[in-house]
């Protein structure tokens, strides 16, 4: 029965979690949170999301002594930072913006933006839909300033597109506060922007899809981990009709 057997936190244990945690990778999280490699762990016998604590403890011990590299799992929390370029750095980031895929409307003439909670997932879901639609993160809370000054960028964008209008749809956690969160952020939106958000995950559909109990609160990135990121992929990609 899950929960019975007790969590022996040695190599053989670390050795799972880093499996989980490239098995993620492998469908196309490229820097896992760790609350994403804990429900990818929930599929195996005695894991619970009472671990979480404990397995951030354990995954900072083991960096710090070498035993894990640093720079595997993304951090929801981080500070922020820049970083001088050199000019071969610029010669590269140059040729990358080359290749990148310009901003396009979708079939119905609007450009569309995703709204993430968590910030440490606007890389992969911005790279699931080809860099080529709008994504902000509010990281938990209505940042007023933060959130203006993508939607006046955004704006530019449709304009330049010719563009119908910004279409919006939000992607917050299967809980109380994903719930408020949303309403906050689509009462804002409609006032200052005229924008309707619509919430398009998680969903208690998507929740039972995933295997997971439906009276229980999930974040994202669990949810992603056990429903798998490439099928999430898919159909966010359908939804805002993505390439192929």
């Amino acid at each position: 029965m899950p929960g019975t057997k007790t969590i022996r936190w040695n190599d053989l244990c670390r050795e799972t979690i880093m499996a989980a945690r490239q098995s993620l990778v492998n469908d196309g999280m490229e820097h896992p949170t760790i609350r994403s490699v804990l429900y990818k762990l929930l599929e195996l016998p005695g894991w619970g999301k009472r671990h979480y604590d404990t397995l951030c403890v354990k995954l900072g011990e083991w960096r710090d002594a070498g035993l894990i590299p640093f720079g595997l799992f993304s951090d929801d929390g981080a500070g922020d930072g820049r970083t001088p370029w050199t000019s071969r750095q610029i010669a590269e980031q140059i040729s990358m913006l080359r290749e990148m895929v310009p901003a396009r409307l979708g079939k119905d003439g609007y450009l569309h933006v995703i709204l993430v909670e968590h910030v440490s997932l606007v890389a992969d879901v911005s790279a699931w839909c080809d860099h080529s639609v709008g994504v902000v993160s509010s990281q938990g809370q209505l940042r007023r300033e933060n959130l203006y000054t993508h939607m006046r960028a955004f704006k530019k964008v449709s304009e330049e597109l010719g563009a119908k209008g910004i279409k919006m749809i939000a992607l917050v956690d299967y809980d109380k506060g994903g719930s408020e969160i949303f309403k906050a952020h689509a009462r804002w939106l409609k006032r200052i922007f005229n924008i309707e958000l619509e919430r398009w995950g998680v969903t208690p559909g998507q929740v039972k899809k995933a295997g997971l109990p439906l009276n229980e609160d999930h974040q994202i990135d669990g949810w992603i981990a056990r429903y798998g990121p490439g099928k999430v992929r898919a159909e966010l990609r359908r939804a805002l009709n993505v390439g192929t």
